[in-house]
């Protein structure tokens, strides 16, 4: 709700596995092998494409859940060579209480509450590809702050 518009996740092909949830997930996500280059190459192109027809992306950029006592794991860099590619700016999003909803290793999810959190949007006009990992930084930083206010 808080994303005007059409919005297409990227999302893992392990997700491809869960009953019912894999078939959903085939036809409104991008699938992505993060096994292979090529896989990963496809899905970026995918995804920019997608972008410049006028539909958000949602990039999860720890890559996976969080199952760390951290507040956040290190992030992966195709969010932000996507962003920078399309110069489209970046809405930091945190997803709260999840984590014993879904225990890993199971298909199992339990009943609960999760909270979603938004922070500032960060613009990429003007940025460049040496920017890419400061831009990492800031936008790490931003979540993370997120998701320590929160507690």
């Amino acid at each position: 709700m808080i994303i005007p518009g059409e919005k297409k996740p990227l999302a893992k092909k392990e997700l491809l596995k869960i009953p019912v949830f894999g078939w959903i997930a085939r036809s409104a996500a991008v699938i992505v092998d993060r096994s292979s280059g090529e896989s990963r190459k496809k899905s970026m192109d995918k995804l920019k494409k997608i972008l410049s027809e006028g539909t958000s992306i949602l990039l999860f950029a720890e890559g996976t859940q969080n199952r760390t006592t951290e507040p956040l794991q290190p992030f992966k860099d195709g969010a932000f060579r996507i962003a920078i590619d399309t110069q489209q700016p970046i809405l930091p999003m945190v997803v709260v209480g999840a984590g014993p909803l879904m225990p890993p290793g199971t298909i199992r999810m339990k009943p609960g509450k999760v909270k979603v959190i938004v922070g500032k949007e960060i613009p990429t006009k003007g940025l460049t590809p040496e920017d890419q990992q400061a831009l990492k930084h800031r936008t790490f930083e931003s979540m993370k702050q997120l998701i320590l206010d929160y507690r």
